[in-house]
Parts: C-alpha cells; structure tokens; sequence
C-alpha cells in the first residue's frame, strides 16, 4: 500500500506537549474546583461574590485537558482542538491586560498567565504549523483497525470485477438507508481515478474523496479516502478463485476513527455495526446482479426482447 512513500510519524516532542497540557489543565482545574478562593486569596485579590462561577471556569479548563489529551494521540486529526486551545492562550492575556487597566484584577494576578498561557504559544503555534507537513491521514496508525468480510459467488472472477467496473455499480452498491450519492466519477478503477460522495453521516454534511490506488483485473483494486468522515480509510477488494468455476469476494478494510483512542473506545462499535450492515447489503446486490446478468444471457432472443421490453414499460 502505497510502499513508495515514507511514512513520517508525528514528533514525539508534539504529542508530549499536548500531553503535557492536558495534564496541566486537568489539575489547574481541579484545584480551581475543590478551592476556589486559593488563588485570589494568594494573589490578595478580594474573593469573588459567587465562587461557584469561579467552579464552572475551573471545569471549562479540565474540559480543555481532556482535549489536548485527545489531540496527543493524533494532532493532525485533532488540530481544530490545538487552534481553538491557541486561541483560549491568546485572548485570557488580552482579557486580563483589559482588567488590569480597568482595575478590576491586581498585577500578581497575572502571575499565572505565564503558566496558563505564554508557555504554550509557541509549542501549539509550532504544532498547527508543521502539521500540514506530517500528513498523517495518508497513512495507517500503529492503532488503525481492520475489518474483512467475504462471500462465495458463483460466477468467475472476470464478471465479478466486470461487475465493479460497471458505471452504475457504485450507485447500486450504496445501501438506501445511507444518505449517500454520487457527485463525481471518472468512472474508472484505474490508479489515480477519483469518486467524489455527498450526503450526511448523522445529520452532519459529508464530502467523501476516494481515490483508487491498485488495479489488477480480475483479482484486486483499492481504494483509499482523500478526505472524509474517517482519519485513515484503505479498501481492498480481492476477487480469488474458488477452484470450481466460482469466486471468493473479500472486501478488506483498514480504517482509523476520529477522536483517536476515545474514539475507538467509544465509537468503533458503531463504525463495525454499520460496516457489517453496509457490505451484508453490497454483497447481496452483487450476487442479485450477477444473478440477472445471467439470466438474460440465458433467454432466447425473443424472451429477453421481451424482458427488455417490460422494463421499459
């Protein structure tokens, strides 16, 4: 898969600041939440009124360290994580210069900025920077997960692949209950051709890119995702002999969630439910496929005129 590429694993310094920070924030938090009055009353800044508001900050900031935890596994998946932490660590200075000058917050109130904020500037300045460069989606993680499911068919490996090259076969591979469609097609399986898919994944808009990267008729093409719903997709699709004039249909996946090891945990389950249900139903329209064509290369002349001629009615 795609051996003429080097892989180029993310740095071990990115993930360890990310890491880092979502430690960081997670005790901040905690400290914020069990004794809210400890920073202001270090600072001898009057406490405030409702420390309960104080309680709420402190659980906005563990929120945003079970984040940077997330986006350690994988900061190119997760880099709107990274950019929205940046921004928090930008505008919590601007905030306090504005208290300051109103009064409102002493100086040594500020002390904290530098462990809260400055520190960070630069190290998640760096990762969304380089992050363009690391390109991870391309290539599987150590983590990635698979998924195989075979059928026997009956007809030989020549129509089975014939099948998949038929212009209208991805449009009848897709299940109806997916709220999928076809935008664009070169309608071709040859490496370097592209499908462009549309629809929605649970209400939310999708925009799949595939893009097809292994031909050898009549025993194998692949795929891979160039972008979608999914941080790594690679699709293989094995048509093998079955030693009696018959073939062996294997769909073999390998794919990554979003949201990295979280992700996986909480959310694979689904992903293989409808996976399992996905290529139940291509499976079973392949055969229904193969099934007619043989059919109408086995009526006379006159029965598929008239076959034909139903159809059109």
């Amino acid at each position: 898969m795609q051996a003429d590429r080097q892989l180029q694993p993310i740095p071990f310094w990115a993930k360890s600041w990310l890491f880092a920070a979502g430690i960081y924030n997670l005790l901040w938090g905690a400290v914020i939440i069990l004794a809210p009055q400890w920073l202001f009353e270090a600072t001898g800044t009057p406490p405030p009124l409702y420390p309960q508001c104080w309680q709420c900050v402190g659980m906005i900031v563990g929120v945003y360290g079970i984040g940077y935890l997330i986006a350690a596994a994988d900061p190119v998946t997760h880099w709107p994580i990274i950019l929205v932490g940046l921004l928090g660590k930008v505008f919590g200075p601007i905030g306090f210069l504005i208290a300051l000058r109103e009064g409102v917050f002493p100086l040594a109130f500020g002390a904290t900025i530098l462990t809260n904020d400055l520190i960070w500037w630069v190290p998640f300045a760096l990762i969304l920077w380089k992050s363009s460069e690391w390109k991870s989606t391309e290539w599987a993680s150590a983590d990635a997960l698979t998924y195989s499911k075979s059928v026997s068919l009956p007809d030989p490996p020549e129509a089975v692949f014939a099948f998949h090259e038929h212009p209208e076969a991805l449009k009848r591979l897709i299940p109806p209950w997916e709220a999928m469609s076809v935008f664009e097609t070169d309608n071709s399986l040859a490496p370097g051709s592209r499908v462009i898919l549309g629809g929605s994944v649970m209400g939310m808009p999708v925009r799949w890119v595939a893009e097809h990267t292994e031909y050898d008729p009549p025993h194998l093409f692949a795929d891979r995702q160039v972008s979608g719903p999914f941080v790594y997709w690679y699709h293989r699709h094995r048509i093998e002999p079955d030693g009696n004039g018959g073939s062996i249909l294997t769909d073999e996946i390998q794919y990554d969630v979003p949201f990295g090891r979280m992700g996986r945990l909480f959310g694979n389950w689904l992903v293989r439910r409808k996976l399992e249900a996905m290529f139940t139903y291509r499976h079973e329209q392949t055969q229904q496929f193969l099934r007619d064509e043989k059919q109408m290369r086995n009526c006379s002349p006159s029965e598929s005129a008239a076959t034909a001629s139903g159809k059109e009615g």
